[in-house]
């Protein structure tokens, strides 16, 4: 909900509307997480409880470099800005949410088997279907942050399909993304297995699962500070530009790094 609430309105930037923003960022990022956090430790669950202590400053700068996107979203062209808002915002934050629920309800259905809530038969369910639903949460970002830029911008941050398949010639940020997002792919296989898997909690669903999310959230991290600092790059270049004389442009098959996220989107909700 608070990337939906963060791209929503990107035009609207009075300040009534920005406290919302940052009170709701702060609901969501501080107070649960120091709530699960104080949670996990009078359990005695010491790595649950750093864990959710680590990710705070990893979502303060996300929600910075968002506001930022936010703020580029707000001067796209017209249809471009009403693609974004239809097609993109609602439409995917919709489909995964739904997603998210299926994954939700994989939980009541072990528990409901259980006939209890205690017992810590679910807890690898539970914890497969929390990382998953992250993992969801975070690829959706992903692909609505990337269409917050003007098509040039997206076009410059592209890669070439022939750089895909030869892994030669790709930008370092585009090796780094791509290697991490690999390893959350195989993370995210791995917790599907234990999706609907009764027993006692297994540690290794919990570290294969942070792994995966650390790994996700870093490449989402790179992806956006990519997409910041391209459409900076993209509007000095027009302030410097007075005079554009006509290039010639060379036809290439290439995918933008939203593409992809919108791939494993689309594999995601599959």
């Amino acid at each position: 909900s608070i990337v939906m609430v963060v791209f929503y309105k990107p035009k609207r930037t009075d300040a009534g509307y920005k406290r919302f923003l940052y009170f709701h960022f702060f609901t969501f990022a501080v107070v649960s997480e120091v709530s699960y956090a104080v949670s996990n430790f009078r359990s005695g669950l010491t790595f649950h409880g750093w864990f959710c202590v680590f990710r705070i400053p990893i979502w303060c700068l996300a929600f910075r470099l968002g506001l930022k996107l936010r703020e580029s979203a707000g001067k796209l062209p017209p249809q471009e800005l009403s693609d974004f808002l239809c097609q993109t915002v609602l439409v995917k934050g919709t489909a995964a949410m739904g997603t998210m629920l299926f994954f939700s309800f994989e939980t009541v259905s072990c528990f409901i088997s259980q006939n209890s809530l205690s017992n810590g038969q679910c807890s690898n369910t539970s914890n497969a279907a929390a990382f998953l639903s992250m993992y969801l949460a975070i690829l959706t970002t992903m692909s609505i942050a990337s269409k917050t830029v003007p098509k040039s911008v997206q076009r410059e941050t592209a890669v070439e399909l022939s750089s895909i398949a030869s892994l030669k010639g790709l930008k370092w940020w585009q090796q780094i993304q791509g290697g991490l997002m690999t390893i959350t792919a195989i993370a995210s296989m791995y917790l599907l297995g234990n999706l609907g898997v009764e027993g006692n909690e297994d540690s290794v669903v919990v570290i294969v699962g942070a792994t995966g999310l650390l790994s996700l959230l870093v490449a989402g991290l790179v992806n956006m500070a990519m997409l910041v600092l391209t459409r900076n790059s993209h509007q000095q270049q027009q302030r410097n530009t007075t005079v554009q004389s006509p290039t010639t442009q060379r036809s290439v098959r290439a995918i933008s790094s939203g593409k992809v996220e919108e791939e494993m989107f689309a594999i995601a909700l599959i």
